[in-house]
């Protein structure tokens, strides 16, 4: 099998999923750059040759591992957000949030925020892709907040632009927390004095 860099790997018979899982809790961990191709050869089981002919360069696994991380990891937001009222939404993100970042079996905090941090000018496409998650996910806050307001559960005159970028905001700040050491009654606590001043 010929891989994108000329080099012939092995044919393709290990557990896709179970590698980009490896590949994602890495990157999650370290980061874009701190992430050699070396580091995930050791962690997901295959020689470089594979790894390029089963997802392709560093770049193209990365891509691969931020899907898996949104339509495995992800969710608890995209949960909330369906929530039938304005109070049970704004309560399930920061709830579902430090359930989130206090469970097991990955780095405490959001990849969203520590997959591409302090990235140079040549990791710009992961720093891109990260960025471009992270506004989607406002911008779903965003439609769901205006459909509140729509139901008379949020002012007519507030900026829901502000509003979405305020609870942002204070999300990504558990996230930090949580990568400085928070343990989850901590967070929980903190997260209960921010519902308490938004009033839910």
């Amino acid at each position: 099998m010929k891989t994108g860099n000329g080099k012939t790997g092995r044919p393709i018979g290990f557990d896709k999923d179970a590698a980009l899982e490896a590949a994602m809790l890495l990157f999650w961990e370290r980061g874009y750059e701190g992430t050699s191709i070396a580091d995930l050869t050791q962690v997901m089981g295959l020689n470089p040759s594979s790894i390029y002919a089963a997802f392709g360069d560093k770049q193209a696994l990365f891509s691969n591992v931020v899907k898996r991380y949104v339509e495995t990891r992800a969710q608890y937001a995209a949960d909330a957000l369906s929530e039938p009222t304005l109070p049970k939404v704004i309560r399930a993100l920061f709830n579902n949030t430090v359930a989130f970042l206090a469970g097991s079996g990955h780095p405490p905090t959001c990849m969203t925020l520590a997959g591409s941090a302090g990235c140079s000018p040549d990791a710009a496409p992961a720093k891109d892709i990260m960025t471009e998650m992270r506004r989607q996910n406002d911008q779903a806050m965003k439609k769901r907040f205006l459909l509140a307001r729509k139901a008379g559960e949020l002012p007519k005159d507030l900026n829901i632009e502000d509003f979405t970028r305020f609870i942002s905001a204070t999300l990504a700040g558990l996230s930090i927390q949580a990568a400085n050491g928070a343990t989850k009654a901590e967070l929980k606590r903190t997260s209960q004095m921010a519902l308490k001043f938004l009033g839910y």
